[in-house]
């Protein structure tokens, strides 16, 4: 992808990441102007992390991360007050070079930055772990049904829907972002998977069984 004009998202608190989809309700004035306006071409919008400190500058234009994730809208309902439910498909990462407007909303100059590319058979070797480690997760969790996509999808999906279901820090989200490759990003959650379970299966001996007289 050559350079292209992109309007920007800022998040305080959501690291947006491709092969994933994000529900948003979108209220604010300058940001329903964007939905107005993608939607009439070609629904694309960047979602970037605004950098700490941003409290005080949220309605002006504090500083935002310079790497996050280009966003197709898939559906989009637009409501009777203005608002705008929709829900966006995470395409590839994407590198602001600089802003070029900021009035109604933010608008950058931007380039893709796609992943690094890798074997195959490595490739199949990380996604086998990481799948594994996610159902022994899920075992631990309390209502938990199986999610079959976890058999289904490819490492980059996998990966990235991880990150965004833990509860991680939106700082350390951004960094695994950043990561140019999807095998060292699912070796972070991998290690992150392993940790917890490790928590997990060391407290379960003193988890008090549920009451069925409760049921």
């Amino acid at each position: 992808m050559d350079e292209i004009l992109l309007p920007l998202f800022p998040l305080p608190n959501l690291v947006f990441f491709p092969h994933t989809r994000l529900p948003l309700h979108v209220f604010e004035p300058r940001y329903r102007q964007l939905m107005k306006d993608v939607l009439e071409t070609d629904s694309k919008f960047g979602i970037v992390l605004l950098q700490p400190g941003w409290e005080s500058e949220y309605f002006g234009t504090p500083p935002v991360f310079s790497c996050g994730t280009l966003g197709t809208i898939e559906q989009a309902v637009a409501l009777e007050d203005g608002h705008y439910n929709i829900i966006v498909r995470g395409d590839v990462r994407f590198k602001i070079l600089d802003e070029v407007s900021r009035v109604p909303y933010r608008t950058a100059r931007i380039v893709a930055h796609p992943e690094v590319q890798r074997e195959a058979e490595q490739s199949y070797a990380q996604r086998e772990w990481l799948a594994d480690l996610s159902r022994q997760y899920l075992e631990y969790l309390p209502d938990q049904t199986d999610v079959p996509e976890i058999d289904t999808v490819n490492l980059d999906a996998l990966t990235n829907a991880l990150i965004m279901s833990l509860n991680l820090d939106v700082e350390e989200k951004q960094k695994l972002l950043e990561l140019d490759n999807v095998v060292a990003r699912a070796e972070e959650v991998g290690t992150e998977l392993t940790n917890r379970i490790e928590s997990l299966q060391f407290l379960a001996p003193y988890r008090r069984p549920a009451d069925p007289s409760h049921n």
